[in-house]
Order: C-alpha cells, then structure tokens, then sequence
C-alpha cells in the first residue's frame, strides 16, 4: 500500500482540526469550509502537538512542525519509519505499539499517557490519542496520531500526590498512606496478627522550648530516617504531626513483635547529637493487636494510644500492650459527648469570625465563621477536640444548623456584607434533610445567598461521592459558593477538581510551614498556585502568620490570604466592616 496522505488529507485534518479546536477552546468550524489546502496549511504548521499520519502497519506517512519540535526529527527523516521507534525498546519488545494500534481499530480511538523518546535519545512524558480514520463506506484508510508533551504537568501532580501522602518535614508516610497501608495488609488476610504501634517522644514539648524549634525539627528528622533505614517491605513507619509517630508490624511469633520493638526503641531512644547541642530521648510505645483488640484501624489506633499514655506514664516500663481495662478513655468520650448535647440547649456554644484579606493585606474580602465551646467545667474548648466527637455522636447534625442559622442572624444584624464562610461536616452534607434545613434557615433570616459560602474538605467524599456531588450541586444551584478547604492534604484532593468546579481553593496552612527557608516547599505552593490559575477557580492561602510569608506569597501569584497576621477570630461586633 502506498502513501495515504494525499488522497486522505483531507479527512485526517478535520479529524485534527475538531480536536485542535475542541483544546483550544475554540468555535468548531465546519470542514467544508476549508480547503484541502487551507487543512494541509493548519496541521503542517501547528506547533503545540505533534499530529501525524499513520499507515494500517504504524508506518509515519505525514509529520507537521509540532512533531518536529516535540521529537526531534525532520519529515525526511522520519516519513516511512515506524511509529514503535519513539516507544522504549522495552515496549517495542513487548509489543506495546501494536497493541495501541489495535485498541483504536477496535474501539475507535486509543488514549493514554506514558514515556516517548526524542531522536537525542531524551525523554518527555506524553499525552497520546490515536484515532482509526475511515472513509465514507467505513474502510480503514490509518490512523490519526496527535501527541503533547505534559511532562511539567505530570511533575505538578506528582509533587502534589506526593504531598499528599508523606509528610514534607521528615519524608516519612503520613496518615493517608498509613491508612491505606493497613488498610491493605487487613484486607489481603496474608497475616494471622497485626501490631498497631503508636510512638511518642518523652518531653518534646520542652525540646522545643529550651533547644528551639530548629533542634526539635532535626530531632523529629534524624529519627524519621533511622526509622526508614529499619522498616522491611511489610512494615510502615507514619508521622501523624508533632512528634506522634505510628508504625505496623504483621507478625506470626513474640519473638518477631519482640525484635520489632528493640529495633523502634533503638531508632527513636537514645542520645541524639547536633553541631550546637546533645539531646537525650526516651520514647514512650503503646500498641494493640488486630484482630483482639479491635478489627477495624481506627479502633486499634485509639487502643494504641491509650496504651502509648500508660507507658508514658511508666518510668520503668516504656513499652505498653493495650488492656481492655484502659477503657477509662471510653467513658469521658462519652461524658463529652452528653456534654455537647446539653452544651446546644444551655446555648454555651458562640462565634468567632476570622478575617480575609487581599493580598495586600488592606482590603478585607470576606470571613470565616469559627465555633467555639465555653464549657462551664473544663473551660474554652476549640473545635479540633469536639468536633470528631460531634461527628461520630451525629450531634454535628443540629450543633451545624445552629451555626448556620447563627451565622446569618449574626451577619444581618451587624450590616456584614461582604462574604462569610462556613465549614460543613460530612455528616451535615449526607443528613437528608440538609438542603431542606438550609433552604428555611435562609427563608427565616433573609439573609442573601451570595454572601454565603459553605467549604467542605476531601473526607466529605469518602463515604458516597455520587451524594455529596448532588448535595453540592443543588446547593450551587441556590446560590451559595462551594470552598474546598484543606486543599493539598488528602490523596485525591486533585481528583476533586476534576470531577466538581469549586468556587474557591484553599491551600492548607502546613504549605506554609518554614516556607521561608526550604525551596521545596516555595516550590510545592508555586504549584498549587499554578494549578488554580490554569483551572480559573480562585485560591485563598491560610495560615499566614508574618509578613515573609505574605511576601513570598505575593511573589508567586496569590490573591488572597487568611491567618494570625491579620488579627485573631473575634466575635462579630469587633470586625471591620
């Protein structure tokens, strides 16, 4: 069979043309309007994809400007190659081309993403479709190749997976990959018992103080990677924040939970010394077992942890297996959890409002709502303690629409008008009166339902994607503005963007954690920052505490910011208006 490119340029261009449009975002024009000509003209001189012809046996029948800027080859060089030499010698052997070659003859168009190789031997990460091209009558004449270098994007979303599972000071795993770690040693059933450890170091608190924050961060990092350097493939080692530590060991004998032991006490115990100081620490262990000391990771953590606190309390022993007798713990969660109920009707819960600020800092745009317990016993209680609570004890449910409710009595009454946002549980978006609730709350006050915003984090997804979407959707639909807080922290963060548009990005305040001295973490923010834009949804920063921080933000692209810097939450009367 001879060349195809003549007789079926025609076609092959509005095939490319609809493509190229459709990218781009432009009009799709009509391909009777053009001529072979005018198509022959567009392809040839498009530059940012490399569009090619291909004949029934991948051989390169045509080449435009795009292809040689992307690979490296003139169209006298390459025309009647095959396509499989930009494939790896690895794939040409497995016969990775023709398969790709036969998914589109099958199904129309193949698809994918993987390595492509340049003439100089390079390689750059690619973005490929492959369409069967046939004619009036359906004969298969080739095939239609388009590839695009999205190499600097894929460096984007790795670095952002990663963040999203390690953590960024220590490099160890975070509790996202803990969980799903566990999650998968559970599941798999490969092992008869499982030891949960949680780890925590012995005074830290006053490392921090008397050494600083510098020792206290190079302390966490010198144990970190000797746990790293002693872990086998069955074993996990997570930092969970601060210097709570929390590991895995599938065992079969004592004697390996035993050695398991010696070896953690040896990572994080011990004298550790520095260039200016020499810091002693003991570490405090507690651990359960899966399956007697609860079948689920969540449980077993929570019996680690109280076991953790008993040997803490030990000067001699530092190591603890978890008791059922521990359970004191179980009685005061459930002590706080008849307290927030009687909390809501003795109305000791109230508002801070938290300011946020253009990235100048002068213009104040908005607000976030933040509740806040005052409880006649135990005093000032922030949500980070009761909220968990709240959620499992459903007490969320009522305690939220008083915020709500509260939220726009307290707005109206104070002549707010500029945005206020709301955090939502997961639990409110799957309560299924929610959008009903919330529809009267704002037919009661009338309080506009563009100045209202209600954020919501990844976990909101976890349980039922498909409701929480709907839930969101119809929320949009009234009004209201959708945040995605906490954005950076979860593992499918940027899975969120793709399957719903947010009205807003928050980026996590850990981004900005000693941002001012580590590169990679100014880094990791450019790309967040990127992201927005390249997507149009706005993006806030929170944690903003000094004015370096401001700057930098301000260097690399961020329009609005949020934290200490601008003043702590205050209740309502206090705000500028």
């Amino acid at each position: 069979m001879g060349y195809i490119v003549i007789n079926t340029f025609s076609h092959f261009c509005s095939v490319i043309l609809s493509i190229h449009c459709y990218a781009v975002g432009l009009v799709y024009m009509d391909n009777r309007m053009l001529t072979d000509i005018s198509y022959r003209h567009f392809v040839e001189n498009v530059k940012d994809y490399a569009i090619y012809m291909l004949e029934l046996d991948g051989t390169i029948a045509s080449w435009n400007e795009g292809a040689r800027q992307a690979k490296g080859y003139t169209s006298e060089e390459i025309i009647g190659s095959n396509f499989s030499i930009f494939y790896s010698e690895g794939e040409q052997q497995s016969g990775e081309p023709a398969r790709n070659l036969a998914l589109a003859l099958k199904t129309g168009k193949f698809e994918g993403e993987g390595w492509r190789y340049r003439k100089d031997g390079s390689s750059f990460w690619a973005h490929v479709v492959i369409d069967a091209i046939r004619n009036d009558d359906g004969t298969l004449l080739g095939f239609a190749k388009i590839t695009r270098d999205i190499t600097e994007h894929k460096e984007v979303i790795d670095k952002l997976s990663w963040m999203a599972r390690y953590d960024s000071l220590t490099g160890l795993p975070n509790r996202v990959a803990f969980f799903a770690f566990v999650e998968g040693l559970i599941a798999g059933n490969n092992y008869p018992q499982l030891a949960i450890f949680t780890i925590d170091l012995d005074k830290f608190k006053e490392i921090n103080d008397v050494e600083g924050h510098l020792i206290g961060d190079l302390l966490l990092q010198r144990v970190s990677a000797n746990v790293a350097k002693m872990v086998k493939n069955d074993e996990l080692v997570a930092r969970f924040g601060g210097d709570e530590f929390v590991a895995v060991k599938p065992f079969e004998s004592a004697d390996e939970l035993d050695l398991f032991i010696e070896k953690l006490q040896g990572c994080f115990s011990g004298i550790h010394d520095f260039a200016t100081t020499s810091v002693s620490v003991i570490a405090s262990i507690g651990f359960s077992v899966f399956p007697r000391d609860g079948s689920d990771l969540n449980t077993l953590i929570s019996n680690s942890d109280l076991a953790m606190y008993r040997a803490k309390s030990d000067i001699d022993n530092k190591v603890c297996r978890y008791e059922p007798e521990m359970d004191e713990r179980t009685r005061k969660r459930n002590q706080m959890i008849s307290d927030i109920r009687q909390g809501i009707k003795e109305d000791q819960f109230y508002l801070h409002y938290q300011e946020k600020r253009s990235i100048s800092g002068k213009q104040v745009t908005g607000y976030e709502a933040l509740l806040r317990w005052q409880h006649p016993e135990l005093g000032l209680i922030y949500p980070d303690e009761f909220i968990p609570l709240a959620e499992e004890s459903a007490t969320i449910i009522p305690l939220g629409y008083w915020v709500l409710e509260q939220v726009c009595r307290e707005a109206l009454v104070n002549k707010i008008h500029k945005k206020v946002s709301v955090n939502i549980s997961p639990v409110q978006l799957r309560h299924r009166h929610f959008i009903d609730n919330v529809r009267g709350i704002l037919m009661r006050t009338c309080f506009p339902v563009s100045l209202f915003e209600f954020e919501v984090t990844e976990t909101a997804f976890i349980v039922d994607k498909k409701l929480v979407f709907n839930v969101l959707n119809q929320i949009k639909n009234m009004g209201i503005s959708i945040a995605l807080d906490d954005f950076g922290t979860g593992y499918s963060s940027i899975s969120m963007l793709r399957e719903f548009h947010f009205d807003l990005i928050k980026m996590d305040r850990s981004f900005l954690q000693n941002i001012e001295n580590d590169t990679e973490v100014r880094s990791f923010v450019r790309a967040v920052i990127s992201l927005s834009k390249s997507i149009n949804t706005p993006l806030i920063a929170e944690g903003v505490e000094t004015l370096e921080q401001l700057k930098i933000l301000e260097d690399e692209g961020c329009n609005e910011v949020q934290g200490f810097l601008f003043g702590k939450p205050t209740i309502i009367g206090q705000l500028k208006k």
